[in-house]
């Protein structure tokens, strides 16, 4: 029997749930699916759960201190995205997004319950994503037809669809489209039209397109370059829940864009967006504690930083991180790990790593000692701007 939404939920939480969903069945008249006498506990847990998710449209992840606690709401969760469904999390209590949800599904937009605005959005998006409106097909069938042609490069057609959704003023379509016309993705690019699209979607305080209207005014791409705009539009961003915004803002107080400039503010915005697992945000904070820019010089919280972020790709990080395994600081020297994320780093063309990794080769740390591959490393440094390099090639 095919539904049309399913909850995922801490048994904790329960009250709270059932009054919400007795509210969405009030207005909607969904058809809602939710375990509520506890069925994991019986032989067929896995396939009673799995059919409920594969007939339906939606999943609500009631998102609380206890949920993100409970294997049993991951492993749900975890499942409806694998297969493609649309997971929205529902803020129930003060709970960020974080931890495995965060790692899996990035910065999203999120639904605060407790908020009226967002919570009467949130009925009206519910329409939207279950076509309850007065049309044939409502925008989140365009929206996700969209999707899936974006997602397989066919910009052109993912367009179509989605300004069949912008119709209805769909803030998730209308983003997606200015955000094509930034990238130049089916469309010529052009900022000035990007724009456009955005504004709809931020005065639906859509914080992706805030956080990208931020990032046109900071460089002056279709609008003229206005840092102090640029951080109004992220300021924006970041109350509505985007990390990404958070971490433009700390960026601002660092160099000083449109505010003065204050490594302290700066460390702590790094620091907000970094405990919610933001990946450039740990490493830009472990970089102010191995300089000891707004926080005390701290090489061992330096590392801690560095190594979350540093597992997820930035190259900066990976550089940082080999250089503390380098030098011995915070962590007891090691050149084999120093050797390691170098290798890794200079995978993105990390000009710094290119020449500490000739050092390695040069001086058998942590590789076999090898002139030609440290003179191949140096060149390799040189061609990307590091003149430092020259001297050791010479």
């Amino acid at each position: 029997m095919l539904r049309d939404i399913f909850i995922s939920y801490s048994r904790r939480d329960l009250q709270q749930v059932i009054a919400i969903r007795d509210e969405i069945k009030e207005k909607l008249g969904a058809d809602l699916w939710i375990d509520i006498k506890g069925i994991e506990s019986g032989d067929q847990f896995v396939n009673v759960i799995v059919e409920a998710i594969d007939e339906s449209k939606i999943i609500l992840f009631m998102m609380s201190k206890s949920s993100m606690l409970s294997e049993y709401a991951k492993k749900e969760v975890m499942y409806a995205k694998n297969i493609g469904k649309k997971v929205v999390p529902v803020i129930l209590d003060s709970s960020p997004l974080s931890g495995w949800f965060l790692f899996e599904f990035g910065v999203v937009d999120y639904v605060d319950i407790n908020d009226s605005m967002q919570k009467e959005k949130f009925f009206e998006n519910i329409k939207g994503w279950l076509g309850l409106l007065d049309n044939d097909e409502g925008p989140i069938d365009f929206f996700d037809a969209g999707m899936h042609y974006y997602l397989k490069q066919d910009y052109e057609v993912a367009l179509d669809f989605w300004k069949k959704a912008a119709k209805f003023e769909y803030a998730d379509a209308l983003y997606r489209i200015g955000d094509c016309h930034r990238l130049g993705h089916g469309v010529p690019q052009d900022y000035v039209k990007a724009m456009e699209w955005l504004l709809r979607a931020a005065r639906q305080e859509h914080s992706d397109a805030q956080e990208c209207i931020g990032q046109l005014y900071l460089h002056g791409l279709g609008v003229e370059q206005d840092a102090g705009k640029a951080l109004e539009w992220y300021r924006k961003a970041s109350a509505n829940g985007n990390l990404m915004a958070t971490y433009d803002i700390a960026k601002c107080y660092y160099y000083g864009r449109g505010v003065a400039a204050d490594y302290h503010e700066a460390a702590r915005l790094f620091s907000v967006a970094a405990e919610q697992g933001l990946v450039k945000a740990q490493a830009s904070l472990g970089y102010c504690y191995l300089q000891g820019e707004g926080v005390e010089k701290d090489a061992i919280e330096a590392v801690k930083w560095l190594k979350k972020a540093a597992l997820n790709g930035p190259s900066a990080a990976q550089y940082h991180l080999g250089r503390c395994y380098y030098d011995g600081k915070g962590v007891k020297q090691d050149f084999n790990e120093a050797a390691h994320w170098f290798k890794e780093a200079i995978k993105n063309n990390h000009a710094f790593s290119e020449f500490y990794l000739g050092l390695c080769y040069l001086h058998g740390h942590g590789v076999p000692q090898n002139e030609e591959i440290a003179r191949t490393c140096f060149r390799k440094a040189v061609k990307q701007g590091y003149e430092e390099a020259v001297k050791y090639l010479k």
